[in-house]
């Protein structure tokens, strides 16, 4: 027997069998530390995942109790105002009068009236159409934009297209974008929709 066998055999001896094999990691101390920082990265990570999950959960929840409170705060929209009628003053008889002329006499008064109503460079709306262009197309309009132009009559493209200097001026300030309209060209990314 040699003597490292000799000794391995006075210590298993002399040793209780309970901690025979703690002894093995005594005898590789390197390996000891490397399961116990296995072990220590493992529970670290764990907790790192528990509480980054927490965090997405709280965030989750609290937007969703921001958008509750967003929605309730915003009023609905109200319908757009219509015009009073108009009267038509006529000075000859009523049994002179055609049809047709009466029609074409209140198409401009209307036209007059909705004009004196809008603010000066605000862009004339229009009735929401069958089929509405989808406004999110064009660079720099997103969902929540879309609406805010729907709301000022503001439903096509060509409608983009046409808009004035002093329309977009009117819409850059009412929207408080500092010059972004021109800036992401709506103007132009629209008449290109429309040519299409």
């Amino acid at each position: 027997m040699s003597k490292s066998q000799e000794t391995t055999t006075a210590y298993d001896a002399a040793m209780p069998q309970e901690i025979a094999g703690a002894i093995n990691l005594m005898a590789h101390p390197f390996a000891g530390a490397a399961a116990m920082g296995a072990l220590g990265f493992g529970l670290a990570g764990q907790a790192m995942g528990m509480w980054l999950g927490a965090m997405a959960g709280a965030a989750e929840a609290s937007q969703r109790l921001m958008q509750g409170l967003s929605q309730e705060a915003t009023p609905a929209p109200r319908p757009a105002a219509k015009p009073a009628p108009l009267k038509l003053v006529v000075s000859r008889p009523a049994q002179d009068r055609k049809p047709a002329t009466i029609a074409k006499a209140k198409a401009p008064a209307r036209k007059v009236a909705q004009a004196a109503k809008a603010p000066a460079g605000k862009p004339a709306p229009m009735e929401k159409p069958a089929q509405p262009d989808d406004l999110k197309a064009i660079g720099g309009i997103g969902p929540k934009l879309e609406k805010v132009l729907n709301e000022l009559g503001i439903w096509t493209y060509g409608q983009v297209a046409a808009l004035q200097p002093a329309e977009l001026a009117w819409l850059d300030d009412h929207l408080g974008f500092a010059g972004r309209i021109g800036r992401d060209d709506w103007v132009g990314q629209a008449k290109r929709m429309v040519a299409q």
